[in-house]
């Protein structure tokens, strides 16, 4: 099938066409033709938004799925369907399931239950067995069936040695990476949100920014003696962004993500309770938020995640002290820098650090808008205005702190795999 992009303003920095308003052809899978107007043939199928943009294909690393073992959470199929409305060609699952995805069979199976799906799905192989943290899961037979890299999720690596000898094991594997969200347990037990004014308003237990720093530090070193490659998963403080900006003069391979409600949201939106922003790492500070914001600017950051995590009603819609962490946030987050940040990251900033830096971080193919590369994009429009409701969330899980806004920023397709899927209702 032959698709003509009519008229898009093309965002894709690694592209002579970018920032260009172009007529794009795709055919047969295929970038066959950019030029300022094509003459469609009659089996041309036009796609024509006035004011849209294409980009390559987003992707989104780190996030949570359910299946196996929490299906009633999120399935595979479900979370494909969430990436394609919010934008997502590819996305990197991690590795905290039931089982757990410490072995070849569990990334065999992502890997084969996801591949007549529309979109790419790499999974991350956990670190440690069950996410336990005592001992080292099986790393080279992961890498070996298709893991891209390695974390152990939403569990941080506590033992230092553990840490050092993944990072030392993975200099075999030059092309994998290790990711960890730094965060020290010790210092944060029982918390509930950023410890500050807030949380002492609310008479609620804080997780105090020392908590991330100090194991940030920590990883820093780690790494440096080891001389391997990691990322630093979601960081939320300024200090973090600080001690990462200064150890990239001289670590190559450090790299360093956020989440995007870390971008969105300060501190003062958990005033009334809300549990659907309760989060790991918890919202901070404004003087955090803005660190984070100029962090993705000077390119300490390296890429935004969705930080999706969906939750069942029966651990997420309880009393805030006992409610889970985490919300779901694949079909928002471009939404999310449209409707809150669209004066701080611009369109070639989103694009850089959701479709170019992850790619070559996990040394995967590069993707771009030119011709004769495989077409794997990304269309949308930044000023439609859209209302969030029930209807629209593709997620088994509705755990979503925009429920019922209004947003700015809607996702008009993908194209992928040969296919194009249309958001357009």
């Amino acid at each position: 099938m032959d698709y003509i992009f009519k008229k898009v303003i093309i965002v894709d920095p690694q592209s002579p066409y970018h920032l260009k308003k172009r007529d794009v052809w795709i055919k047969n899978g295929i970038i066959h033709e950019i030029k300022a107007n094509i003459v469609p043939n009659k089996n041309s199928i036009i796609l024509d938004v006035a004011g849209s943009f294409l980009s390559p294909g987003w992707v989104d690393i780190g996030v949570h799925t359910g299946e196996p073992g929490f299906e009633e959470r999120e399935t595979l199929i479900s979370l494909s369907n969430a990436s394609v409305a919010g934008g997502y060609t590819t996305i990197c699952c991690l590795s905290n399931t039931n089982p757990v995805l410490h072995s070849k069979s569990e990334i065999h199976f992502i890997l084969h239950n996801s591949h007549s799906l529309p979109i790419h799905i790499w999974p991350i192989g956990a670190i440690s067995k069950d996410n336990a943290s005592v001992e080292m899961a099986e790393i080279l037979q992961m890498f070996q069936s298709g893991a891209v890299a390695f974390s152990d999720g939403n569990q941080s690596i506590q033992k230092s040695g553990l840490l050092l000898r993944a990072l030392e094991y993975l200099k075999l594997l030059p092309k994998s990476l290790i990711i960890n969200q730094s965060l020290d347990d010790n210092l944060w037990i029982k918390g509930q949100i950023h410890e500050g004014l807030v949380s002492t308003k609310l008479g609620l237990k804080g997780i105090p920014s020392i908590a991330e720093y100090i194991a940030v530090q920590r990883d820093i070193e780690i790494l440096r003696y080891a001389q391997s490659r990691l990322l630093i998963h979601k960081i939320s403080t300024s200090e973090s962004v600080q001690l990462i900006r200064n150890a990239k003069l001289t670590l190559k391979d450090l790299f360093a993500s956020v989440s995007i409600f870390n971008l969105a949201f300060e501190e003062n939106s958990l005033e009334q309770f809300n549990h659907q922003l309760k989060l790991n790492p918890p919202i901070r500070s404004k003087k955090d938020r803005e660190a984070l914001i100029n962090g993705l600017i000077d390119g300490s950051i390296d890429i935004i995640c969705s930080d999706h995590t969906p939750m069942n009603p029966e651990k997420k819609e309880l009393e805030f002290q006992s409610s889970a962490f985490g919300a779901i946030s694949l079909e928002t987050a471009y939404s999310l820098i449209q409707t809150f940040l669209n004066n701080e990251i611009d369109a070639s900033l989103w694009v850089e650090k959701v479709a170019i830096n992850p790619r070559k971080i996990l040394n995967k193919e590069i993707v771009s808008l030119q011709e004769n590369a495989v077409a794997e994009l990304t269309w949308f429009h930044p000023d439609i205005n859209w209302n969030y409701s029930d209807g629209f969330i593709k997620s088994i899980s509705k755990n979503s702190p925009l429920k019922n806004s209004n947003l700015k920023g809607k996702i008009l397709g993908v194209y992928n795999k040969n296919k194009f899927v249309s958001n357009i209702i």
